[in-house]
């Protein structure tokens, strides 16, 4: 009999608990249900944003210089989002899978698949895309194949070279495949500086990279006249000095003020709120050299809903444009600082700077300045044009496996900008 009854308190213990897991579930599909509203937004692409559009915005000449696409698909749905949000062009880089899916299995592969996408939007939509499509460092044949792209309407160049990103499976640079300053790179540097097309080149010149800084260095005294975007604020976003040493020395570097993925979006506009003082006076000393930019990825995935690329395009421009703003996409409830730019400025990081650089032939240009190291914060190493080093990871993981302790990584290593 007492077994029995205690047969009997355990069933009725375990539909307890049967029941109280079944009940989270559902909330938790519930609660998923309204974040999936939340992203989608409570309006369609016809109907007005949920803000209030800057004067600027409506005159509808703004020029986003980053932006990755999978096809052509996308930017179907893209312009008029485009339309709505005031801007004129996206310059389209090309991408990798990885870069679309962020899925290392994917590899640095179907490039130029994603290559002839851009050609086709550029073709379908004149005026409104560019097409700066990428190569691959390894491919002996790239310089001819970049020519053919440009035959057929390409205007640009995208390198991942300096790109930080290491593979946790190998703990090996995923994208740096050979140095910046590697002689196999030189011919295709000096017909983007003979023809005048620009490279958009993503470097991580902090000192968890190695090397970087000086393969970028070199390059930039070697192609004085080549055009270049180094996007991300140069990856110095928090190290600022960094970036004006760039600016400061080389006439024809360029920046952006995009950050990249959502995370580091929310993260840099929330820097740009917080030392918004200082970010501004960024702006005021070099009014010509910042591009407006998002570094949006398109792809079919159900979250790049409309009201998740508006509140993008946005964000980005309420913290050069406004005093004051918010943004539910950044954090709700939460009023953040801007930089209030004058309007003058406004328009130059908006289109003007872009459209100049383009028009822009530097010829005969003389780099009369010399890198204070000491503002760099980074390591100064004796190495010759090619040489690379390895990532700090791969040295940390070996000293794991030999049974040392392995350093916890700062927020700030992460992001290195």
């Amino acid at each position: 009999m007492k077994t029995t009854l205690k047969n009997s308190a355990e069933l009725r213990r375990r539909k307890l608990i049967k029941t109280v897991l079944l009940t989270a579930a559902g909330l938790l599909i519930f609660l998923g249900g309204l974040y999936a509203l939340q992203w989608q937004g409570p309006y369609d692409i016809k109907s007005p944003p949920p803000w209030e559009l800057h004067d600027l915005q409506k005159v509808g000449k703004i020029i986003d210089d980053h932006l990755h696409i999978k096809s052509l698909e996308e930017a179907d749905q893209l312009v008029p989002i485009m339309d709505k949000m005031g801007v004129q062009k996206c310059v389209l880089l090309g991408s990798s899978k990885f870069t679309l899916t962020l899925n290392e299995r994917d590899g640095f592969r179907e490039y130029d698949n994603n290559n002839e996408e851009l050609l086709k939007i550029v073709n379908k939509y004149p005026g409104r895309f560019e097409a700066w499509v990428t190569v691959n460092p390894l491919d002996d044949d790239k310089l001819e194949k970049f020519k053919d792209f440009v035959s057929r309407g390409a205007t640009g160049l995208k390198l991942y070279l300096g790109h930080g990103f290491v593979s946790k499976k190998t703990n090996q640079y995923f994208f740096h495949s050979m140095a910046i300053d590697d002689p196999r790179m030189y011919p295709l540097y000096q017909y983007c500086q003979e023809n005048n097309i620009p490279i958009c080149l993503h470097v991580n010149p902090g000192p968890t990279r190695p090397g970087f800084a000086q393969e970028f260095i070199e390059v930039l005294n070697r192609y004085p006249d080549m055009k270049i975007i180094c996007p991300h604020f140069m990856l110095s976003s928090i190290r600022r000095s960094r970036l004006r040493e760039y600016l400061d020395s080389y006439p024809n570097l360029y920046t952006d003020i995009s950050f990249g993925y959502v995370d580091y979006f929310r993260d840099g506009l929330k820097r740009m709120s917080k030392e918004h003082e200082d970010f501004r006076k960024l702006f005021l000393d070099y009014p010509d050299r910042i591009f407006y930019g998002t570094d949006e990825v398109l792809t079919p995935v159900k979250l790049r809903t409309p009201w998740f690329m508006e509140s993008r395009f946005q964000g980005y421009f309420d913290i050069l444009a406004k005093r004051q703003w918010t943004s539910d996409f950044v954090e709700k409830n939460k009023t953040f600082n801007g930089l209030a730019l004058p309007r003058e400025i406004l328009e130059k990081v908006l289109w003007k700077n872009y459209e100049a650089f383009i028009a822009k032939k530097p010829r005969g240009t003389v780099i009369t300045r010399e890198i204070n190291w000491e503002n760099m914060g980074v390591t100064y190493y004796a190495r010759q044009p090619g040489q690379t080093f390895p990532p700090p990871e791969a040295t940390k993981a070996k000293k794991k496996l030999n049974g040392k302790k392995k350093k916890k990584k700062t927020r700030t290593e992460k992001e290195d900008i």
